[in-house]
């Protein structure tokens, strides 16, 4: 119960800088470790001709190398979202990945044979953008809030800038410093992920430093107060106003005049035998601690003793430095009151949440024996019909691997071919930001995806007639474009057809889905260049998968009808909530 309240408690005040200070640097580090994956993974097609000529390797060899680094990606990216991210932080996770990926180019240029790939580019890099990618947006996620938005739109953004800038870079590096070279240089850009990890400050450093504050402060309050017995380190010394010759005429005259006047008071007003009295119980508290208890009815608790005997000792101390003794008496009894008072109404106010806690038991179970994954969306059928439709339709986005590879196909030089992944970035770019517009101003999310896909599956199928450079820059251009919205839109998707609390669930199941449909994809793909000895039949299963993707979302988006407006909990705006036809 204790660790629940906390962990509430954390979530309403977290302790480290929220939507300010530091969040942006944990921004910054996150989307440079974005961009550089961005760059190394969605520009590969530019090494993957190159590193096919070099080793003497097929398509469908290199093909399976980059679909044993997507399944590892895929799989460790969960790994690391349930389990890496319980036990390291995330500065820990993105230094892991830096290392790794350091290793993967290192020996990815030492290599003399073409399977040595199967390690350093499939496992390797695999494991270590599994490691840095989630963790560091996880981490984001926890240091803004109200700007959630704007940082996740950074995020969405960086890769396809990273992959913009990388493909003519790495073409350029390739023609200056060779193969070899240019896999070292990629090394040291990825060492830049230690750097991120360094500006990465987990949150548990904060409460760390809030308990050390908190402790230097305590201490510093006894070492001013108290000394190593309890008692004050310099007692206070009265001044006589006879024999002190620091006192001038004027001040000695007064001085002895108040005095005087006190006396008197004292003679028709007989409270100093009181004075006397808590006085003497100021300076023995130990004997009259248990008779307190008694009288009062507290029980003995050693934690209670010492807040006691902690209170009076400070009251000794201030006595010393001059407070009356009768001032500190009533304050010290009132206190007592007040603080009795107090911890009644705590208690009353933990009984009433231990039954209300009780009374959710069963709930609580469900969420706790669930907690990585809810299967209740499997029941779901407009997202089961979605998540088959993006299954279907994702590797669209994939071709950006083989597009130099047609480029060379259709007699373009290398400069050329790596431009293409230009391009076809900045098409994603504009797609992207297009989607949201349009969502923004009100137009179903469902509509455009739909049209996006069936636009990418028609000019996939026409992949023929684009045989020239201006021809093939307006192919890249165009389903660069279409799929904009699978990156910018499905998460949308997905919060409207699943309850709140099953929508971590099913962007999990998302990713699976992804990064399988990736790996098989690519396989088939490059086993057909192979087959076939070009990439039409490839590109135009791609185009047939992306038809009947739109089929399916559609199908998704029939299950979903409006039923009324509600007022959002968080934001208390109106919204349209949509029930689910089963």
């Amino acid at each position: 119960m204790s660790e629940r309240k906390q962990q509430q408690q954390s979530k309403k005040n977290p302790p480290q800088p929220i939507d300010e200070g530091w969040s942006w640097l944990i921004l910054a580090a996150a989307v440079l470790v974005t961009f550089l994956w961005g760059g190394v993974v969605r520009a590969f097609g530019v090494l993957f001709v190159e590193l096919r000529t070099e080793f003497g390797l097929s398509t469908s060899l290199l093909s399976l190398v980059v679909a044993l680094h997507t399944a590892l990606f895929t799989i460790g990216g969960l790994f690391a979202l349930t389990y890496g991210v319980r036990y390291l932080t995330g500065r820990q996770c993105v230094f892991i990945g830096a290392i790794l990926a350091v290793l993967s180019f290192v020996f990815s240029s030492l290599a003399k044979n073409g399977l040595i790939l199967f390690v350093s580019y499939g496992f390797l890099l695999g494991l270590s953008f599994s490691f840095a990618i989630g963790p560091s947006t996880l981490l984001v996620s926890l240091y803004f809030k109200e700007k959630r938005n704007l940082t996740t739109w950074c995020l969405q953004m960086s890769p396809s800038i990273g992959a913009m800038l990388s493909a003519p870079l790495l073409r350029g590096l390739i023609d200056r410093y060779l193969l070899k070279g240019c896999l070292l240089i990629m090394a040291a850009i990825l060492s830049h992920f230690l750097l991120a990890s360094v500006l990465m400050r987990p949150p548990e450093l904060y409460k760390k430093w809030q308990r050390l504050k908190k402790k230097i402060e305590k201490n510093r309050m006894k070492t001013t107060l108290l000394g190593k017995d309890g008692f004050p380190v310099e007692p206070f010394r009265a001044r006589s106003p006879t024999s002190d010759s620091t006192f001038s005429p004027l001040a000695r005259q007064a001085m002895l005049q108040r005095m005087k006047s006190r006396n008197d008071d004292d003679e028709e007003n007989p409270t100093s035998v009181q004075s006397d009295k808590s006085k003497k119980k100021l300076i023995e508290p130990e004997q009259k601690k248990t008779e307190n208890i008694e009288e009062r009815g507290h029980d003995t608790n050693p934690t209670k003793q010492h807040t006691e005997n902690w209170r009076q000792r400070a009251m000794y101390a201030s006595y010393d430095f001059g407070i009356s003794a009768t001032f500190l008496e009533q304050r010290y009894n009132s206190s007592r009151r007040r603080t009795d008072s107090d911890k009644s109404n705590k208690s009353d106010k933990s009984n009433n949440s231990f039954l209300s806690e009780n009374a959710l038991v069963k709930g609580c179970l469900d969420v706790t024996l669930k907690k990585c994954f809810k299967t209740s969306v499997l029941c779901n059928p407009s997202f089961v019909l979605f998540c088959v439709g993006f299954t279907l339709g994702i590797p669209t986005a994939i071709s950006v691997l083989f597009l130099p590879d047609v480029g060379i196909d259709n007699h373009l030089d290398n400069t050329q071919s790596a431009s293409l992944v230009s391009v076809y970035m900045i098409g994603e770019i504009m797609g992207q930001i297009t989607a949201v517009f349009l969502s923004y101003r009100r137009i179903d999310n469902f509509i455009i995806l739909i049209t996006s896909l069936i636009v990418t599956g028609i000019i996939y199928n026409l992949l023929r007639i684009f045989f020239n450079l201006s021809l093939l820059i307006l192919f890249s251009l165009v389903i660069g474009i279409c799929s904009g919205p699978f990156q910018s839109l499905h998460a949308n998707i997905i919060r409207r057809c699943v309850r709140p609390e099953e929508v971590s669930s099913g962007m999990c199941l998302l990713h699976f889905a992804q990064g399988l449909s990736w790996t098989v994809v690519i396989a088939i793909t490059g086993f057909l260049r192979d087959l076939t000895g070009s990439y039409n039949m490839s590109f135009t299963i791609l185009g047939s998968l992306g038809v009947a993707s739109s089929i399916f979302i559609a199908a998704s988006r029939l299950c979903l009808r409006k039923h009324r407006e509600v007022y959002h909990p968080e934001t208390g705006e109106l919204e349209n909530q949509e029930i689910i036809i089963k």
